[in-house]
């Protein structure tokens, strides 16, 4: 048992070789860590910028131009009643006894 303990020192050749290999995975694996690395970065960029912008483009635009559009008829449409409203009354004014014409249809002047 004791000759099994007892090996010969490596040679400066093995510890060469044992060296440089070692130094070739080190750098394979700092050079693998610097590569996802990066593309974790852009994963996460694409997740939190681009992704929502798709969403953004795709899906809620059309609505949100849809929405956008019967807000601006609806304020339209308000814009002509109250309008109508000022040409009533300068009609109202206009005209003389206009307010007992209403009256005699039982209207308030």
């Amino acid at each position: 048992m004791n000759e099994q303990r007892k090996k010969a020192p490596p040679s400066i050749d093995e510890v060469y070789k044992l060296a440089r290999d070692n130094n070739r995975m080190l750098h394979a694996m700092r050079r693998s860590a610097l590569i996802g690395g990066i593309v974790k970065f852009v994963f996460w960029i694409a997740l939190f910028f681009v992704l929502p912008y798709v969403i953004f483009v795709i899906y809620l635009q059309p609505y949100l131009t849809n929405i956008q559009s019967a807000y601006s008829d609806f304020n339209n449409t308000v814009d002509t009643v109250g309008q109508t409203a000022d040409d009533l009354k300068n009609v109202r004014d206009n005209i003389p006894n206009f307010g007992d014409f209403f009256g005699r249809f039982g209207g308030e002047n």
